[in-house]
């Protein structure tokens, strides 16, 4: 059964503004945007700024989508300490997010390093997210 009684709706916005700020630092030029740009012949740059802006907002609500569910599993599993919160976020991280982006990447025709590149920021972010919501209850 979901539990949503219990929540830290404080937790939950600091994990999404942790997704945000490591995702803005991730993918721009200090951070992967060269590697992406060579993977996929795109310049995040280059992007005209009405599709930008529209694309930033999509992926500031998907996540807050995650983060909430990430709160949402943690809790109705009881997590509450360090430990498990790793365990719990490495496991989501590679069931839900590294295995269903192999197919994503291998249909578009993108490479392994490809999805590691972004696939690795989930990993980041969700045991990062998964560290914050088992504590701060």
């Amino acid at each position: 059964m979901l539990e949503l009684q219990g929540i830290n709706i404080w937790a939950v916005a600091l994990v999404w503004l942790i997704y945000m700020f490591i995702g803005a630092f991730w993918y721009s030029p200090m951070g992967f945007a060269k590697l992406w740009t060579k993977y996929t012949k795109i310049d995040i740059l280059k992007i005209p700024t009405n599709e930008a802006n529209k694309i930033i907002g999509f992926v500031a609500l998907s996540a807050l989508v995650q983060a909430s569910a990430l709160a949402i599993v943690l809790n109705s599993l009881g997590v509450n300490d360090v430990y498990e919160g790793v365990k719990a976020g490495l496991v989501l991280w590679l069931g839900f997010t590294a295995a269903t982006t192999v197919g994503v990447t291998l249909y578009s025709r993108r490479s392994w390093k490809f999805l590691w590149l972004n696939s690795s920021y989930f990993l980041v972010v969700m045991t990062i997210g998964s560290i914050i919501l088992s504590i701060w209850q």
